[in-house]
């Protein structure tokens, strides 16, 4: 069953180019999961007497084309499939008649009190999916891998405003923390973003593969390590890069791995418009 999503991108919704950040486009993905579920009939109060909530496990997301302030989006999503306590939902936002994102989320149906994976109920299925039998999808291995040679490291702290109704980080929220670290590691290899600034761009995320193994809470310092490389375009400014990264608890437990593909970005020559 198709559901769609209409919104219009605010000022305050864009990054330091004027683009609409990832996370913010994240975040759209999953208000429309959660509106196309309340739509089928399956609401809060549903999830609630079932004492369970959907959590995403996987997120792929890509970027065809810069999306800025004013920009009016349609995101259309549809459950691909159901799989034992797992679903699969697919998204592709519209400006107009231009594709200008495509992504799929991983969704498991989580039990609170037992705090582990659930069955989906057949009538939820049904209303997810539909009345024609529910397919089920194999699922590719995440294209993470541990690089030899040494990380570059950042350390954050979560704080209060970076957790959900769950108490924990929000998946949309790591787009953010993951970006910062990219940033980070560009500084320490000689491209700090005023540096990309005064040539005029930045390199900025257009492809995500992210995968989050656990959960993180309020005081929780992060230790987010990545691993990138680069080519150069005209005027040695970096064209496009791509980095690995891997996201760990003080604990040491890894709590979320991600693959991710840059391209510089130039910024508009009208203030308040996408970026080229």
């Amino acid at each position: 069953m198709r559901y769609v999503l209409e919104q219009c991108v605010s000022h305050a919704q864009v990054d330091f180019i004027g683009e609409q950040k990832l996370s913010d486009l994240l975040s759209w993905f999953e208000q429309a999961a959660v509106e196309a579920s309340q739509a089928c009939g399956w609401g809060p109060a549903e999830y609630s007497l079932a004492g369970c909530v959907w959590i995403i496990r996987r997120t792929r997301v890509w970027r065809f084309a810069p999306v800025g302030g004013l920009d009016h989006l349609r995101v259309e999503t549809r459950v691909a499939d159901v799989r034992r306590a797992r679903s699969l939902r697919e998204y592709c936002v519209w400006r107009g008649t231009t594709k200008v994102a495509e992504g799929v989320s991983d969704w498991v149906y989580y039990d609170l009190e037992r705090r582990r994976p659930a069955r989906v109920p057949a009538e939820l299925s049904s209303a997810l999916y539909g009345s024609e039998p529910v397919p089920s999808l194999e699922r590719s291995p995440h294209p993470w891998s541990e690089r030899p040679e040494p990380a570059d490291r950042l350390r954050v702290a979560v704080r209060p405003s970076d957790l959900d109704h769950l108490q924990h980080v929000n998946n949309a929220t790591y787009a953010d923390l993951l970006d910062d670290a990219v940033l980070a590691w560009c500084a320490a290899h000689g491209w700090p973003l005023p540096r990309m600034l005064a040539h005029g761009g930045a390199l900025r995320p257009v492809g995500l593969d992210v995968e989050y193994l656990d959960d993180a809470g309020s005081g929780t310092e992060l230790l987010i390590d990545t691993w990138g490389s680069w080519s150069d375009g005209p005027g040695s400014a970096p064209e496009q890069a791509e980095f690995v990264q891997s996201v760990r608890a003080n604990s040491g437990v890894v709590v979320a791995r991600a693959v991710s593909h840059y391209v510089w970005r130039t910024c508009a020559p009208v203030l308040g418009r996408p970026p080229r």
